[in-house]
């Protein structure tokens, strides 16, 4: 019977619930893969990003340590494109609600984090003219579906200022640039 217990500690809940950090904000975040889950993170996703913008009260950045520098939060920016790609997982979903300690904590893979290779679209109509690629690992000792890692795609603009892209969870972390 004790066996049973230790094998079914470690199964995914059909709920994460998590605060968003740095409020008492709960939400409760479907762990299902169906497709169905989706508009609940977005949700959830969007709710989250209209909180962080109005506690930071026009003052819309989070200093990266390894970058020693701000990361600006952009609505129509950030939001939509993580709206988008962290509404496609659970982790990613996650990674937005704790999204204070994912900017400053990001770190770079490799040497080779800083791209300019700018996609037609989305990219270009920002102006953003580098892509850095980080990584943030979210840790939890005591659960082990609660270690992954989240890549941190983030925009210099032509302005010069850096913009918090995508925040989305890896299965791996790829090396190469999107």
């Amino acid at each position: 019977m004790k066996q049973d217990l230790i094998i079914h500690s470690d199964l995914l809940p059909e709920f994460v619930e998590t605060n968003l950090q740095h409020t008492n904000q709960i939400f409760r975040i479907p762990t299902t893969e169906n497709v169905e889950a989706r508009p609940i993170r977005r949700k959830i996703i969007e709710i989250a990003y209209k909180s962080i913008l109005s506690k930071l009260q026009g003052n819309n950045f989070i200093k990266n340590d390894f970058l020693n520098e701000n990361v600006f939060l952009i609505f129509r920016e950030s939001y939509l494109k993580a709206s988008n790609n962290a509404a496609r997982s659970w982790q990613s979903t996650y990674a937005i609600l704790h999204i204070y300690d994912v900017l400053k904590y990001a770190r770079p893979k490799d040497e080779d984090y800083i791209t300019d290779d700018i996609k037609q679209g989305f990219q270009k109509n920002n102006h953003y003219e580098k892509l850095y690629k980080l990584v943030y690992n979210i840790r939890n000792e005591n659960l082990p579906y609660m270690n992954f890692p989240v890549e941190v795609l983030l925009g210099r603009k032509t302005t010069g200022i850096l913009v918090q892209y995508s925040i989305e969870h890896k299965k791996t972390v790829s090396k190469s640039m999107p």
